[in-house]
């Protein structure tokens, strides 16, 4: 903490030596969250999710740090693979560089791990996370939102027409 400047908004992040793998490979999870009111504060979490999975198989060894497809998941850098593998059959949730979360908690508690668990510490996270920017948020929704019933943000035209049409 004491080589983190206060004067400027930065990124503080640590590197995970000894991630979880699926199949040797790294992987980020994608959960959908919806706060539909700061108050009282409701938080919505969708039940599937998506998991991205880097192109190649994860080896702990130093000469591989900068081989950005081993460390890092994101689609955008992935698909400029030659590895990736795509699967277009909405059927299949455990193929390719794209899974669906049911497909990773199916394949996580085969492989032993207690998924009721892992998804109340997620939820937790979650939890945590909102409630850490609840009073700035909570305080901009009552000076700027003219209506209580009107609490849904989006950046989506389409998203923010429907829910102004419905209250929360």
């Amino acid at each position: 903490p004491s080589q983190i400047s206060m004067d400027e908004n930065i990124l503080v992040s640590r590197y995970i030596n000894n991630p979880l793998l699926i199949d040797e490979f790294k992987f980020d999870v994608r959960l959908y969250v919806v706060v539909t009111s700061y108050d009282p504060l409701l938080i919505y979490v969708y039940e599937e999710g998506l998991a991205r999975f880097a192109t190649v198989k994860y080896d702990q060894t130093s000469t591989n740090i900068k081989n950005t497809f081993m460390h890092l998941t994101n689609y955008s850098l992935n698909k400029k693979s030659s590895d990736y593998v795509s699967c277009d059959d909405p059927e299949v949730e455990d193929y390719g560089n794209k899974w669906s979360m049911s497909a990773v908690l199916r394949y996580l508690k085969q492989e032993g791990k207690d998924t009721t668990l892992l998804m109340r510490q997620v939820e937790d996270l979650i939890i945590k996370a909102v409630l850490s920017a609840e009073l700035q948020i909570a305080t901009a929704c009552k000076m700027f939102v003219p209506h209580k019933a009107n609490c849904f943000v989006s950046d989506c035209p389409a998203v923010s027409s429907i829910l102004a049409s419905r209250p929360c």
